[in-house]
């Protein structure tokens, strides 16, 4: 084992040195220390879970989520941990609807439309953006309604840039095929947070918050991790091999808060400029004296209900997409938007974000401002693009990158390993079971290479 140098935190004797409390350092630690090994994570928020970042209000006895908040298809990862911490998710069923012309539709095929255009991507062949393979129209003249919807997915799913991101890579998993079980999603009523609590279980005095990584020097087989504490203090951690967790952008950052040095550099890093890159995404949360939608409204066909809608896809003002907390029936609804449509929303103050998605919720179910003004008990949003530990939302490929998160995952000279949703080489960027499966594979690794 190597000693550890510090200001108090981490334990005086560590085998690994992880950088970052998100689910993937939390999931490589608990392998880990599974092994026999001695771990210590360095973590720059007051908090752990990373990007998952969930809040309790004593007037809705539901978790407002304002990072991760789906399980999305069969996510073995998760699924596996929830049943170990008797977490208990339910399946988001109840109905879709758009705004179209003014009148609320049901849409009851809503994937079966997205695939009449996007089971015309190809993952083999020349790679290209998904922007250009919109524009050769997939799907026919007939299909250009379902085209629209393919954009909005890859926009609001994948945070994406449609005229950056891989054609190729969204071709091999990118988006959900046609087995229901890969289009279910599922939510934890009691907040995704349990997730990040039950890998961090009994380990808790491995963690150190607020312990901001500024500098990783190494050579193989022996790493120092410089560090800053809230209170001044330095704090530099040894240890034969490091895991580093970060988001891809301030894996990326050169400057700035949260930014980290690699001495020497490390030409993965420079690589993977040009082969990934992050998105953003705003979500919103709004909180709502009752369940307005439930009542009668001038753009609803006659005899309709709303009372079991869970999406809305509305495609007016800055937030397109909505969903409800359905099957739960509370008084609160997510507004959502991705891209650069969302990038260009970074920055705004919170009083103009919740005006904003407010005019827009009233656009998209055919209701005056005024009236919905009348309803709003409460806002929550936390902006991931101005996060200095975030700087985004989450990773996506570029052209040429469908194999990246598989290259960004190899280890540097068994000493150094790279971990997070961004890394996971079965290319589930963007979500928490890829997270997790980065850092465990990461963890597997280096349990290896140090045996």
């Amino acid at each position: 084992m190597a000693k550890s140098v510090s200001a108090g935190g981490p334990p005086s004797e560590v085998d690994v040195v992880i950088v970052g409390a998100g689910v993937a350092g939390l999931a490589a630690m608990r392998v880990l220390e599974d092994r026999g090994l001695r771990t210590c994570i360095l973590e720059a928020r007051d908090r752990i879970a990373g990007r998952i970042l969930t809040l309790h209000d004593q007037r809705l006895p539901h978790a407002i989520e304002l990072g991760a908040e789906f399980i999305h298809g069969s996510a073995p990862e998760l699924v596996e941990i929830t049943e170990a911490a008797r977490i208990v998710p339910y399946t988001i069923d109840g109905s879709r609807w758009q705004m179209r012309g003014g009148r609320l539709q049901h849409m009851s095929d809503y994937w079966k439309r997205m695939h009449t255009v996007v089971r015309h991507l190809k993952s083999e062949g020349e790679d290209e953006s998904f922007g250009e393979f919109l524009s050769r129209r997939p799907g026919g003249r007939g299909a250009g309604e379902a085209r629209g919807l393919a954009l909005q997915f890859v926009e609001g799913f994948h945070a994406a840039d449609a005229q950056l991101i891989s054609s190729k890579a969204l071709a091999d998993g990118g988006i959900p095929g046609e087995d229901p079980e890969e289009q279910r999603q599922m939510r934890i009523p009691d907040g995704y947070h349990r997730v990040a609590k039950w890998l961090a279980r009994g380990l808790e005095d491995r963690i150190a918050l607020e312990t901001v990584v500024e500098r990783v020097e190494w050579e193989r087989g022996a790493v120092s991790v410089r560090a800053r504490a809230k209170n001044g203090g330095a704090m530099t951690v040894t240890a034969p091999a490091a895991i580093v967790t970060v988001p891809l952008n301030v894996l990326f950052g050169d400057q700035g808060e949260g930014a980290i040095q690699f001495a020497p550099t490390l030409p993965i890093i420079d690589k993977m400029r040009t082969r990934l890159t992050m998105g953003s995404v705003v979500r919103v949360v709004l909180l709502f004296r009752d369940r307005w939608w439930t009542e009668k409204l001038h753009a609803l066909p006659s005899e309709a209900s709303l009372d079991a809608m869970s999406f809305l896809y509305g495609g007016l003002g800055d937030f397109p997409v909505w969903w409800t907390l359905h099957p739960a029936h509370l008084p609160a609804m997510v507004g959502w938007v991705g891209g650069p449509a969302a990038a260009r929303l970074a920055g705004l103050s919170v009083a103009e974000k919740r005006d904003r998605a407010v005019a827009a919720l009233a656009k998209n179910v055919g209701v005056s401002k005024r009236r919905l003004e009348s309803q709003v008990e409460d806002f929550w949003t936390h902006d991931w693009d101005t996060d200095p530990f975030a700087r985004g939302a989450y990773s996506y490929p570029l052209v040429g990158g469908a194999q990246a998160a598989k290259q960004l995952a190899r280890p540097v000279a068994n000493t150094l390993w790279i971990a997070g949703e961004a890394a996971d080489a079965e290319g589930r960027t963007g979500t928490v079971t890829g997270a997790i499966g980065s850092g465990r594979a990461a963890a597997k690794a280096a349990a290896r290479a140090l045996s």
